[in-house]
C-alpha cells in the first residue's frame, strides 16, 4: 500500500512539470497574450525648447473664394478626356505642335490643299461665309453635330464655326493647314433654345482630323484607280497625226494592246462594233445606239469644265490604227474615210483620255 502510494506521488510531480509545454509564454495556451493590460503609463516626451517650433509648411496653397463665389462646387463636369492628337496619316503629315490652334503640316501644294478643303465642306454640307484666297482662309458657317442616340440628356445637339488657313512652311515641299474654332453652341432641350459654351481645343483637332482623314481617302482612290488602270489595260493617249498626216490618237503603247484596248473603250462609250479587219487594222462602228451622240455616255465623266461632243451625224465611222515608230495612232474617219478634223479630236481629248485609261468592267 505504501508502495503505491509513493508512486502516485511520483507521477502527480511528473505530470506537474510538463505542463509548462501546454500553457506558458509562447505555447499552446499563452498566458501572457494580454500583458499589455498591466503596462504602466510611461512619463510624456519632453521636447527641448530649441526643437519645439511647428515645421509644417503651405506647399500647396489652396486660393481663397471671391465674394460670391461662395457655396460654388468646383472640378464638377470638368473635361477629364486625354487631349486629342491629330491623325497623322501616312507619311505625308505630321503635326505642327508649334501653333496655338490645332495644326498639321503636310507634304502637299497649298493650291491642292485648299482644293480639298472645299471638296470636303461641300461634302459635309458646310456653309462657307468667307473665302480669301490671297491669305488662303476660310470662314465656316455652322457644322451642325447631332446627338442621335435613343438616350439623349439635357443636350442634343452642338454647331461650331472655324476658321481654316493654309500656308505655307519651313521644309520647302509642306504645307501648312490651321484650324481655329471661332464659336461654339449647345441645343438645351428643354429650353429650344442654343447657348454658347466654350470648348477645348479637342474639337479643332476633331475638325481637323476630319478633313486629312478626307484628303487621305482621295489620295487612297487616287492611287488605286492609278493601279487598276495599269492591271487592266488602260493607255495613255495623246493628239498627233497619222502616217498620212491626218489628225489622230497617239499612243507609246504597242498595236495588240490597242487593238485589245479599243473595244474595250468602245464598250464604256456604247458604241457598236460592227465588223472589224484586223489585217487592214480597221474598226467599223455605228453611234446611232449611243443616246445622244458619240461621246454622250462620257457625261459621268465631265466635271463641270468639260462638255461632252457629239460626232457630226449619226452613223457608220471607221477607227483606222496604224503603227507609226515605235507607237501606235489611231485616226477616225466617216463612213467616206475623211479624217475627222483636228478640232473634233481637241475638243474631245479630254474625254477620250479618261475613256482609254479608265478600269475595264469586263
Amino acid at each position: 500500500m505504501r508502495r503505491a502510494l509513493k508512486t502516485i506521488v511520483f507521477m502527480s510531480l511528473g505530470l506537474l512539470g510538463g505542463c509548462s509545454w501546454i500553457v506558458g509564454e509562447g505555447e499552446l495556451f499563452d498566458s501572457s497574450e494580454y500583458d499589455y493590460t498591466n503596462a504602466e503609463i510611461t512619463k510624456e516626451l519632453e521636447v527641448p525648447e530649441s526643437i519645439g517650433e511647428s515645421n509644417e509648411q503651405d506647399h500647396f496653397l489652396v486660393p481663397d473664394l471671391e465674394d460670391g463665389a461662395k457655396g460654388v462646387v468646383y472640378g464638377v463636369d470638368q473635361d477629364v478626356m486625354a487631349p486629342m492628337q491629330v491623325l497623322t496619316l501616312g507619311n505625308k503629315v505630321r503635326a505642327n505642335t508649334s501653333s496655338d490652334s490645332s495644326a498639321a503640316y503636310v507634304i502637299e501644294s497649298e493650291i491642292k490643299i485648299w482644293d480639298a478643303v472645299e471638296r470636303f465642306l461641300i461634302e459635309e454640307n458646310i456653309p462657307t461665309i468667307e473665302k480669301d484666297i490671297s491669305s488662303g482662309t476660310v470662314t465656316t458657317g455652322w457644322a451642325l453635330k447631332e446627338d442621335d442616340s435613343f438616350w439623349n440628356g439635357e443636350i442634343t445637339a452642338w454647331r461650331y464655326r472655324y476658321q481654316i488657313k493654309v500656308g505655307d512652311a519651313e521644309r520647302s515641299n509642306e504645307s501648312t493647314i490651321f484650324v481655329k474654332m471661332l464659336n461654339a453652341e449647345e441645343f438645351v432641350d428643354d429650353t429650344s433654345s442654343w447657348r454658347i459654351i466654350k470648348d477645348t481645343q479637342r474639337v479643332e483637332t476633331e475638325f481637323l482630323n476630319s478633313i486629312l482623314g478626307f484628303m487621305y481617302v482621295e489620295d487612297l482612290q487616287s492611287s488605286r484607280a492609278l493601279v487598276n488602270q495599269s492591271g487592266i489595260g488602260g493607255i495613255n493617249i495623246s493628239l498627233g497625226t497619222d502616217n498620212d498626216n491626218n489628225p489622230a490618237l497617239i499612243t507609246s503603247s504597242n498595236f495588240e494592246h490597242v487593238w485589245t484596248r479599243i473595244p474595250i473603250s468602245l464598250n464604256i462609250l456604247n458604241i457598236t462594233v460592227n465588223d472589224q479587219d484586223r489585217s487592214q487594222g480597221l474598226f467599223f462602228i455605228n453611234n446611232k445606239d449611243a443616246n445622244e451622240g458619240f461621246f454622250s455616255s462620257l457625261a459621268f465623266w465631265s466635271s463641270n469644265d468639260v462638255k461632252t461632243l457629239d460626232l457630226p451625224k449619226e452613223g457608220n465611222y471607221v477607227i483606222k490604227v496604224s503603227k507609226k515608230g515605235e507607237g501606235v495612232s489611231m485616226t477616225f474617219m466617216d463612213n467616206e474615210e475623211n479624217a475627222l478634223s483636228a478640232e473634233v479630236l481637241s475638243q474631245n481629248f479630254a474625254m477620250l483620255a479618261k475613256v482609254f485609261k479608265s478600269r475595264a468592267l469586263d
